[in-house]
């Protein structure tokens, strides 16, 4: 049988949903949260003659911290049971900045996590409304400040651009800000016009812009450089 070496697992679950976003993922009651997390743990039962030379673990979504702080809890006494954690590189959980609290990080710092990527977006307010993102910066940069006082310092920050004609440097401000914090990683993405989102809705009503692609492809070389010379 032949053996992973990165395990993916996916927690399709949301406090609300943004604008922008075409992952799989749904607004759900604690029942069906419940009964998620059963079949999963089922399914890596299931699989777990796989895991054997495992390095990393990524919990995706949605949003994994959504989850209640037992059923996380449920999740992961299994993964400890079935992989050997003294083989784990690396083994990160996405969560969005408004879950970021001191027991949600005692929790999976306790479990082996090692790395968080946070759901940032961005540290400008009004752009953070039009996302429907339900956080603002000082919630961020409080979460920032959370994880790296209890411990975890391996710190990936998810940051969106091309909202529109949004200037260059509201993006540099944010990795400056994020940088001077310390954070490890950070992931750039483009705005993506989706079907089945807000946005693209908006986009057929004709009440939404897209960038320039020219403008974007500048911010994109200009986002590189940046991030070059502060050393990522």
């Amino acid at each position: 049988m032949n053996k992973i070496e990165a395990l993916y697992i996916h927690i399709p679950f949301c406090d609300h949903i943004c604008s922008y976003c075409d992952f799989y993922k749904m607004i759900a009651k604690k029942d069906l949260k419940e009964k998620y997390i059963d079949y999963l743990i089922k399914e890596l039962d299931i699989k777990k003659n796989y895991f054997g030379n495992l390095k990393t673990i990524y919990i995706g979504g949605g949003t994994p911290s959504n989850l209640s702080l037992e059923l996380l809890e449920k999740l992961f006494n299994k993964i400890n049971k079935l992989v050997d954690m003294n083989r784990i590189f690396e083994y990160t959980i996405e969560a969005n900045p408004v879950d970021i609290n001191v027991d949600f990080v005692k929790l999976i710092k306790n479990n082996h996590i090692n790395r968080v990527s946070l759901g940032v977006q961005s540290l400008n307010d009004d752009k953070l409304k039009f996302l429907n993102r339900n956080h603002n910066k000082e919630i961020c940069l409080n979460a920032i400040k959370i994880l790296q006082d209890n411990g975890i310092y391996n710190i990936n920050c998810d940051l969106i651009y091309g909202i529109n004609n949004e200037d260059f440097s509201l993006i540099k401000k944010d990795i400056k800000i994020l940088s001077r914090m310390n954070v490890t990683h950070f992931s750039t993405y483009s705005l993506i016009l989706e079907e089945k989102t807000i946005f693209y809705h908006e986009y057929l009503k004709g009440n939404l812009s897209l960038i320039n692609e020219d403008l974007e492809s500048e911010m994109y070389y200009k986002i590189i450089r940046e991030l070059k010379q502060r050393g990522f």
